[in-house]
């Protein structure tokens, strides 16, 4: 179970203003109500990932740790990358503060953002809050089931989502993903090419009726805010109890939403389409 928080735009001080998402991430990693009301968990020291891309030249920051988040120095490696960033240049970051599920592997492989190829050479990267039944997508695309268990469910997730992508994610893509949820799908996923980033972000998780209904829906509820020049969407604890200084109007996504973007590298951020997916059981 983790905290995560996808920011992208034209931003006319990147640093500053990526920097104040990426420090919001460090303080609910280290101390998250939520989870402690959820799952008992109150901190999220398992790894910690980055993927920072200015899509106008492809230059890229991907960074993953297995140091706790609040441990390490994540501000000063996010802060370094984007001290050249001017306001023409669209930018995309992906952050992750990693809580293992029980019995899944720590180690650089299984910290987010993971990372895979598609069969069209193009690089897909994958940030979750949440399980996937793993052993479940291995049988199904024909992954070895001793090679699966070296990894997290999110690695093999994405290795297997990679697999089905050729030059966009469709609806089609995401909606065969969803089959695996175990638990939760609060995902960022961003497929980069020459000049251009598609990315998916949205909320989903399984609908239980027990005496934690309401405690999953606070953990797992995810935002959409405004940034000055962009958007960010980040897990329910960051906003909720250490919302960052530049963002406004934010509101929490439905249970099964998700958004598509293309992020060009002209600078241009076009929203593509929204779509709805069933969260019950």
């Amino acid at each position: 179970m983790c905290r995560l928080a996808v920011a992208f735009g034209r931003f006319s001080n990147a640093r500053e203003i990526l920097i104040d998402v990426g420090s919001s991430l460090v303080k609910a990693a280290s101390m998250d109500p939520y989870g402690k009301d959820f799952l008992n968990e109150e901190k999220h020291s398992d790894g910690w990932g980055v993927l920072l891309l200015k899509i106008s030249n492809s230059s890229a920051l991907y960074h993953r740790s297995v140091k706790p988040i609040f441990m390490d120095n994540a501000v000063d490696i996010i802060g370094g990358f984007l001290s050249n960033v001017n306001g023409d240049d669209a930018v995309l970051a992906m952050m992750h503060a990693r809580a293992a599920s029980t019995g899944t592997p720590i180690n650089i492989f299984s910290t987010h953002p993971v990372r895979a190829e598609t069969t069209n050479g193009y690089e897909l990267y994958m940030i979750h809050n949440g399980s996937f039944y793993r052993d479940d997508i291995a049988r199904e695309v024909g992954i070895d089931k001793e090679y699966a268990g070296r990894f997290n469910d999110t690695y093999i997730a994405n290795l297997a989502l990679a697999r089905r992508v050729k030059d966009d994610i469709n609806r089609d893509d995401l909606a065969w993903l969803l089959r695996f949820v175990r638990t939760g799908a609060n995902l960022g996923i961003a497929l980069v090419r020459d000049g251009l980033v598609t990315l998916i972000v949205g909320s989903y998780y399984r609908v239980v009726d027990d005496e934690k209904k309401v405690f999953r829906e606070r953990y797992y509820r995810l935002y959409q805010c405004e940034l000055p020049g962009g958007f960010v969407y980040a897990s329910s604890t960051v906003i909720d109890f250490y919302k960052p200084n530049f963002i406004s109007n934010c509101y929490a996504l439905s249970n099964g939403e998700y958004h598509k973007y293309y992020i060009y590298g002209d600078g241009t951020i076009k929203f593509v389409e929204a779509w709805e997916f069933n969260s019950h059981t």
